[in-house]
This record gives structure tokens, C-alpha cells and sequence, in this order.
């Protein structure tokens, strides 16, 4: 005969009613409050509600299949839950309070005699685990994490290479993630420019963004493949804030026409993520005169951040997050050869140029735009498994695909970046995995305050001459000005 054993526990949080509903009806993030739980998957499409059903993996070895059959917004949810081992309905309540929200968890369980003659004599135990999955909530909901400070120990790691280069692989990320904390900041009021978002890490990178609410500008070279990728992650999400910008950003005229029709709209930009890329050989040369890699990689998010920064200093918690490359820890900045004009070229370390000035770039805005509130931060998301990589990096592909990253994983640190709470103390770093990295991992790669300088003062002089003259509406020819910039 089976037996129903019931939990009732209740918090209260300094929170609105409606960012505590937000965060906890997206059930599939369970695994950041409760610590039993590995990861929660949400397996139906589209706005959570009545009949939506979640997979959640237990760190016991078994699932639970969760499935909505109550859905009251901000004030209940109702689930029925399934498993091999017992079932259930879990009931959460939300209730406004002064000065936040209460939320009452019950739920009660039907296990099989041989389960509950051993609840019979740990009785205590189901008792701490709804008190273990409440507290954590509550540490969710409150939200007050330090920023993760430099380790010592990841820069000793890195310097050595061989220690510290197996955190670019899937199973840095997984021990990483051990020490993560819950992101549930509420996004559902803020917007995210992402470049390069129909594929690999950037689309991963929408993907999530979409999921915690926030709205979204894709920016994309094609506009039938950007509206496909935003009607595609509206259905998976919910979120029908997707807006599609059409613009090549290997191209400054459309740069530069993009960040006019940002500002004309005069909506604030939350969220900046620079991802647009990729590698190129042998070298190509762009239709303004520009070398493809330069332009893509280090001119066109100059540009675009530069240009944006009205749009930025105007929101509440403005974020830029340019994701680089670790290939940037082989390269210093050659101020003088910017667009690989002098030797034997090579794709790869023109590439890592590039990431290093867009490095540089995010330590110079992170100190430039302290006083507008903008924190500016670099990411590496450590080898994924993108389109991407397989199409410019085939041997290298072929040699560590089993140890690559998914796409998601690629793109989290971006995510948290842009989002979490703690991340916008902290500007000016380069992040792997929610914890900083050292910038350069030898001296041989530090450039000067000259170099600096000389870096700042050719972009600030390519922005203005690749800009479209106004009155025909046709860019100036960038040719002399490409050739100066690179001599």
C-alpha cells in the first residue's frame, strides 16, 4: 500500500511578486536552487503554462518528469510529478507582501511500502529536503553574490599552458560549474544587441537571453536566415521580443548605418554582445580595402560600441561583453600591421591580433565609461563545437571533438556577463567560466602605452573616414586610409 507523506514550507524575499513568479515558473532552472538536482530541462515549446512538461535530472541517478496542470500567473503553480521511484503534486503559491513576496511550497508524495518504511525510521529526511530546496531558493531570489575576484592559482595555471589549457574543454566547464551561483536577475525589461546570433555560440547566446525574458536585436548579414533563427527561438521560448537588424559587419558603411538606426529607434541597449567572427584564409580583402579579419574582428565592434555608447549610458545596468579568443594569449597587437600586410600571412594569427586590440579596447572602454555606469567585460568560451570551427579549424576539430563544448556551453559565461547581478561589479577583465583569467599569460604579449595609444587613435581615424558621406549616401573610399592603418 502506498504512502503520501506531505512538506509545507514557506520563505519570504525582498523581491516583486513579479520577478519571483518569473524565475521560479521557469521550472527547468531548479538546478540552481535545489541542491539534489543535476539539470532541469524544459521539453515543451513555447511560454510555460498548463500542460508544459519538464525533465529534471536528479544527482541520485534518476528523473522526474514534471508536468504543469495549474498555471495562475504570480500567484500558483501546479505540477504532477512522476518518477520510477514515487509520485507526487507539488503545489507553489506567491503572495505579495509588504516589502516583497511570500512563496509556500507542498507537496506531497506517494512512495511504495519498501520507501516508506524507511521514511519511518529517517523521517527527517524528506523533512531537510524541502527545507535544503526552499533555502536555496530563498539564496536565488536574494541575489546578493560577490563578483568572483582573481585566482591566484587559474593565472599560475594559464601561464603554464598545459595546466591551465584543459579548462577550454567541456570538462573545465564542468568543474567550473560546481561553484556557480544562481543568475535570477530579471531581464524581462532589458535589451541585447547580439551580433553573429544565428549560429554557434551567438545563437546559443540568444537562445538563452530569450529564455530569461529579455528582448532581443539579432544582427545578421542575411535577413531570411536572421527572421527564421527569431521566429525559431520565439517558438522554443516564448519570447516574441526579436527584432532582426540586416547588417555585414565586415562592412563599415553597414556598421556604421546600423548603429544610426539603433540610435533613431531611442531605445536603450542593455545588453551589447559582440560575437560576429570568423577566420579567414587565405587573405581576403574587404570591397572597402579593409583585410576581412581586421574589419570583422576589431574595426566593426569598435564602431558599433563606440557608436552605441548613448544608447548604453542610457540604460539602467549597461553591460558590453566582447567574446575573444584563447589563440590571443600567442599574439601581441602590431599597431603598425594591423591588417596583416608585412610577411607571410596566416588566418589564425590574424584572428588572435585582432581578439588581443579587441582586449585592449575592453580595458580602455571599462575605464574610459566608468563614469556612465557601462561595465565593459571579454569572455572565451573555451572550444565549442560550432559550425564555425569545423569550417576554418578541420584538423583541430577533428583531433578534440570529443572533448569540445556544446554551443550552450560556449556561450553561458556571455550570458552571465550580460545578466547576472555580481557581473556588473566588475569591469575592464577577461572571464572563462563565470571566473577571471589573466589578460596576457607572458610579458612577451604586453603592449605599451604607446602601442595603446597608436591602436585607439588609427580606429577612432578608420570610424571617421569609413563613415558614408551624408549628402549621397555612399561611403568615402577607405582604400588610403586601410593601406595607413596597416604600414
Amino acid at each position: 500500500m502506498d504512502k503520501t507523506i506531505t512538506l509545507d514550507e514557506t520563505i519570504e524575499v525582498k523581491r516583486p511578486l513579479s520577478e519571483v513568479f518569473a524565475y521560479v515558473s521557469e521550472f527547468n532552472r531548479i538546478d540552481e536552487w535545489d541542491p539534489g538536482v543535476a539539470k532541469g530541462t524544459k521539453l515543451s515549446e513555447g511560454t510555460t503554462g498548463i500542460g508544459t512538461r519538464f525533465r529534471i535530472d536528479m544527482k541520485a541517478g534518476f528523473s522526474l518528469q514534471y508536468t504543469m496542470i495549474g498555471f495562475e500567473p504570480e500567484q500558483r503553480l501546479l505540477m504532477d510529478v512522476d518518477s520510477k521511484i514515487f509520485t507526487a503534486r507539488e503545489e507553489i503559491t506567491f503572495k505579495a507582501i509588504r516589502g516583497g513576496t511570500r512563496v509556500r511550497y507542498v507537496a506531497r508524495f506517494k512512495f511504495p511500502r519498501p520507501l516508506v518504511a524507511a521514511h519511518q525510521l529517517y523521517p527527517a529526511a524528506m523533512d531537510k529536503v524541502g527545507k535544503d530546496t526552499m533555502k536555496g531558493l530563498k539564496r536565488a531570489l536574494e541575489d546578493r553574490f560577490d563578483a568572483p575576484e582573481a585566482s591566484p592559482k587559474l593565472a599560475v595555471a594559464d601561464k603554464l599552458i598545459l595546466p591551465g589549457i584543459w579548462r577550454f574543454t567541456r570538462l573545465g566547464y564542468s568543474e567550473a560549474k560546481r561553484r556557480w551561483n544562481p543568475v535570477s536577475a530579471y531581464q524581462h525589461d532589458r535589451h541585447a544587441v547580439i551580433t553573429g546570433a544565428t549560429s554557434g555560440v551567438g545563437l546559443a547566446a540568444a537562445r538563452e537571453l530569450a529564455a530569461l525574458g529579455a528582448a532581443l536585436t539579432l544582427v545578421a548579414r542575411d535577413r531570411d536566415k536572421a527572421e527564421a533563427v527569431a521566429a525559431e527561438i520565439s517558438a522554443e521560448t516564448g519570447n516574441e521580443n526579436i527584432a532582426v537588424e540586416v547588417a555585414d559587419m565586415s562592412l563599415m558603411a553597414d556598421v556604421h548605418a546600423l548603429v544610426d538606426r539603433l540610435l533613431r529607434a531611442g531605445r536603450p541597449v542593455d545588453m551589447l554582445i559582440n560575437i560576429a567572427g570568423a577566420l579567414f584564409n587565405p587573405r581576403q580583402q574587404t570591397p572597402e580595402g579593409l583585410e576581412k579579419s581586421f574589419a570583422l574582428l576589431l574595426l566593426a565592434p569598435y564602431i558599433l560600441t563606440e557608436g552605441l555608447r548613448p544608447a548604453l549610458a542610457a540604460a539602467e545596468s549597461p553591460r558590453v561583453v566582447n567574446v575573444l579568443s584563447g589563440g590571443m594569449y600567442s599574439q601581441k597587437i602590431r599597431v603598425r600591421d594591423l591588417q596583416s600586410q608585412r610577411g607571410r600571412y596566416s588566418g589564425s594569427v590574424a584572428y588572435a591580433r585582432a581578439k588581443r586590440g579587441l582586449m585592449i579596447l575592453t580595458e580602455e572602454w571599462a575605464s574610459d565609461w566608468a563614469d556612465d555606469g557601462i561595465v565593459v567585460n571579454a569572455m572565451h568560451p573555451g572550444w565549442a563545437d560550432t559550425p564555425g570551427v569545423e569550417t576554418a579549424l578541420p584538423a583541430f576539430y577533428k583531433l578534440t571533438r570529443p572533448l569540445l563544448r556544446s554551443p550552450e556551453q560556449g556561450a553561458d559565461t556571455a550570458v552571465w556577463l550580460a545578466a547576472a547581478t555580481e557581473a556588473g561589479q566588475v569591469s575592464g577583465k577577461f572571464w572563462l567560466d563565470r571566473e577571471q583569467h589573466p589578460s596576457h599569460v607572458t610579458e612577451r604579449t604586453v603592449e605599451s602605452p604607446a602601442d595603446r595609444d597608436e591602436l585607439l587613435a588609427t580606429l577612432a581615424e578608420l570610424r571617421a573616414s569609413t563613415r558614408p558621406a551624408r549628402k549621397r549616401g555612399r561611403p568615402r573610399k577607405a582604400a588610403v586610409k586601410a593601406r595607413k592603418a596597416g604600414r
